[in-house]
């Protein structure tokens, strides 16, 4: 079957594999689309993941350095046992079931979390069977919507707040919408990408701005009442978007930091309006929930309403496909031309 496999950063290449091997717990799944993330795996793509330098301890939660043994490195395959990090936004229909799995039959359509590969074999309860009323490919989603949507819990949007979005690719794109949903009065939206604003606007946002052409900080402010806004997500991953975010953020208030950082941030400068402003800064992410509520927001509950959001989402405007063998083009892309796209999709 076709595989991929890293030699180094950025050298991406489309490799033959045997068959994988299968338990009596897990199925088979042969691909029809996956998507390909445009923040985690072009970190991952250009070599700047911390896994390649440090390992995380599991005891202790911090990252420490490590042998050369226990660190990533080349060449890497998708199939490799472990390996999370080459797709994980998989959409396959089920060919083969263990005799232990029940739910789950021959035809079956699911998402889960699965490399770029022809085929994939995972654990049967690590599957999401999608409803006939989605489309297939909207499945690709799926991964993200669960990471969109622990970021607006975290986020606690109150009825009649301003919510800013920093960075509209596809996880501010369903950011947008959730923000909506969740009771917004205003949802305001930051890209330096056109075709993002564009079709961020499309999605339902009230107002775009470019942050290259203007203070955006100020314009919200304008429009607030000189408040500035309740809630501000970031969700670029870019040092200075999350300092500008830290500007945008009224007195008092958290900005929610939806992104997978990468590096020192010199570009944030915590002397000025993060220091006398009394701004926080919550990371959130996919791993984990608010404790606050996490007792009844557990893992099934929030599949169970995702797959609901997924069926009111807007999702015409989004997806770019690429056949399987162009791979290595759809990521050069991403990474060399990220104003031509919003949602890789692989096709199989």
């Amino acid at each position: 079957m076709k595989a991929i496999m890293y030699d180094g950063p950025r050298d991406l290449k489309v490799i033959e594999v045997p068959r994988l091997t299968m338990r009596e717990d897990q199925i088979r799944l042969r691909s029809l689309y996956s998507g390909v993330s445009h923040g985690t795996e072009m970190n991952v793509y250009r070599g700047l993941a911390p896994f390649f330098r440090k390992k995380q301890d599991p005891e202790t939660r911090l990252f420490l350095s490590a042998p050369q043994d226990e660190v990533w490195d080349y060449p890497v395959r998708s199939c490799d046992p472990g390996v999370w990090y080459m797709g994980y936004a998989m959409v396959g229909e089920v060919i083969e079931t263990g005799a232990d799995v029940v739910g789950i039959k021959t035809g079956d359509i699911v998402a889960c979390s699965a490399p770029h590969q022809e085929e994939n074999v995972i654990d049967a309860n690590a599957a999401v069977v999608l409803p006939k009323e989605i489309p297939a490919i909207n499945g690709v989603l799926f991964t993200n919507l669960i990471t969109a949507y622990n970021g607006i819990m975290d986020t606690h949007i109150n009825l009649g707040d301003v919510v800013v979005i920093s960075g509209l690719g596809v996880l501010g794109q369903l950011l947008v919408q959730m923000a909506k949903m969740s009771g917004a009065h205003r949802v305001y939206g930051i890209d330096v990408l056109d075709m993002r604003r564009q079709a961020a606007l499309e999605n339902g946002c009230d107002e775009v701005f470019d942050p290259s052409a203007c203070d955006v900080a100020l314009e919200i402010r304008r429009r607030t009442g000189n408040r500035g806004a309740d809630k501000v997500i970031e969700a670029s991953g870019n040092g200075r978007a999350l300092h500008e975010s830290i500007r945008i953020a009224a007195p008092e208030t958290t900005v929610t930091a939806l992104a997978w950082y990468q590096g020192a941030l010199s570009t944030v400068d915590l002397s000025e309006e993060f220091h006398h402003n009394r701004i926080g800064i919550k990371q959130s992410q996919t791993g984990a929930m608010d404790p606050v509520f996490s007792n009844l927001w557990d893992y099934e509950r929030r599949v169970e309403t995702c797959i609901r959001i997924l069926e009111r989402l807007k999702t015409d405007n989004l997806f770019k496909e690429y056949a399987y063998d162009e791979i290595p083009e759809a990521y050069r892309v991403i990474d060399q031309e990220p104003e031509k796209i919003i949602q890789a999709v692989i096709t199989y």
